[in-house]
């Protein structure tokens, strides 16, 4: 009976019934983490299942960051977002252009400020990471309406 079990399992994961996971897969993320100091990231999540991957490997993280545009009831998420991390001494602790509407980051226990920048408008947010904690941040910018000449 378990051979059938397995084989009910294959076949509905195959034909797409079932999330990949289901039968033991890992995701595999679209960038490698990257290490400046003692501080590792990654940043991603363009387009639905990389999006996916990136929320189904952000708790192994301390600090998840999203980056997301809004008008109305429409939500665009967000690349090439300069984002800037400050420890409560305001040293840089790290600065990067995301590659994606995510950016995972691990932190020693502390205070933060998280400044992102998009198009020019400045959000800033203060975050405190604590041990074996899991803080998600999210960044909102309206649309900007460009008038036409």
């Amino acid at each position: 009976m378990k051979v059938i079990g397995f084989i009910a399992t294959l076949a509905i994961a195959v034909f797409g019934l079932l999330p990949p996971n289901a039968i033991g897969a890992t995701p595999s993320l679209e960038h490698e983490a990257e290490a400046v100091g003692n501080i590792t990231y990654i940043s991603g999540g363009v387009g639905k299942s990389a999006a996916e991957t990136m929320r189904s490997v952000a708790k192994d993280y301390a600090l998840e960051v999203v980056f997301v545009q809004k008008q109305a009831q429409t939500e665009e998420f967000l690349a090439e977002v300069n984002v800037q991390i400050q420890d409560a001494q305001k040293n840089v602790v790290l600065d990067v252009v995301t590659d994606g509407p995510y950016l995972l980051v691990n932190l020693p226990q502390g205070r933060y400020l998280v400044i992102a920048e998009y198009e020019g408008s400045v959000k800033r947010q203060w975050v405190r990471i604590g041990i074996k904690q899991h803080k998600k941040l999210v960044f909102w910018w309206p649309v900007s309406i460009v008038d036409s000449p």
